[in-house]
């Protein structure tokens, strides 16, 4: 009997943070839904909008939102939740570790390494698997440090459809694609006073320049050399490259404004960003164009 109950007690032990960790992103609600995540023994914080239509029964795209150093989740919550109904989609706005508040978006670069990327990819895997994320239709966004996070997803992932990191550099070799990276779709929005926009050097990363991130990510997906060039108002200029698959690789420069856009152009941007994310939709087996004559 004592054995029978000790057992009885694991497995009420071992199985309850798996639970925890679950329940919450199966049993959404429509509006707005705050889940505590269970990853690698830390609580993470979810704050997840879906749209009036939301059906459980059906697949929606889904937009992560990722804030900046010192953020929490809130902040981005409160930019991005009113697409839900606008466009349909989920939107997760994923918190870093507290109190550091910045994304692991290199490995070692923080003195502790929280998974990151092992925490939004279980996430999404828990979505696909219950049938609640369009696989087809993941997309992610974020400022700053959630930028270059994202920038790391599209290195060691081949989750999004596409992604647009904004207000944030590109660390070189940290972030340059790798043989197994997964051809995808990047916009990058960024204004050209921004201290990252001609790049920067520390002891501990160097970043690329706004044009020599967008150059790395063309020359890897393979795409025309010859631009579309669409300006939005005076102010935002809209470069995009293309690719005989689809695959898009583009920047958004905001004229005259820095790390922080002023709150009308970054409307203007996001409103932007999110026509180019929505439009694209990842390939089940993705594969990189042969270059011409091979």
């Amino acid at each position: 009997m004592k054995t029978m109950m000790l057992l009885l007690v694991t497995l009420i032990w071992v199985t309850t943070p798996l639970a925890a960790a679950t329940d919450g992103l199966t049993t959404l609600q429509v509006g707005a839904n705050e889940v505590q995540f269970n990853h690698n023994g830390r609580t993470r914080r979810l704050i997840i909008t879906t749209p009036a239509s939301f059906d459980s029964k059906q697949q929606h795209p889904v937009l992560f939102c990722f804030h900046g150093a010192g953020g929490k989740a809130d902040g981005q919550s409160k930019r991005w939740s009113p697409q839900a109904d606008r466009r349909g989609l989920i939107v997760i706005s994923a918190e870093a570790v507290q109190p550091l508040a910045k994304w692991n978006f290199k490995e070692n670069f923080h003195s502790e390494e929280y998974d990151d990327v092992g925490f939004i990819t279980k996430v999404i895997e828990i979505l696909i698997a219950n049938k609640i994320a369009k696989p087809s239709a993941i997309y992610a966004t974020g400022h700053s440090s959630g930028g270059l996070f994202c920038y790391r997803l599209a290195k060691e992932t081949s989750l999004f459809a596409a992604l647009s990191p904004m207000s944030c550099g590109m660390a070189k070799g940290a972030h340059n694609p790798a043989e197994e990276t997964a051809p995808v779709s990047i916009l990058q929005v960024i204004g050209d006073q921004d201290k990252s926009f001609n790049g920067s050097a520390n002891p501990k990363i160097t970043m690329y320049s706004a044009d020599e991130r967008i150059d790395v990510w063309c020359k890897f997906n393979r795409c025309d050399s010859k631009p579309v060039v669409v300006k939005h108002g005076e102010d935002l200029v809209v470069t995009t490259y293309r690719n005989s698959s689809g695959i898009e690789v583009s920047i958004c420069k905001v004229k005259g404004q820095g790390h922080h856009i002023r709150t009308d152009l970054r409307d203007a941007a996001d409103a932007l960003a999110l026509d180019f994310l929505i439009k694209h939709q990842r390939q089940a087996n993705p594969k990189t164009p042969a270059r011409a004559g091979s």
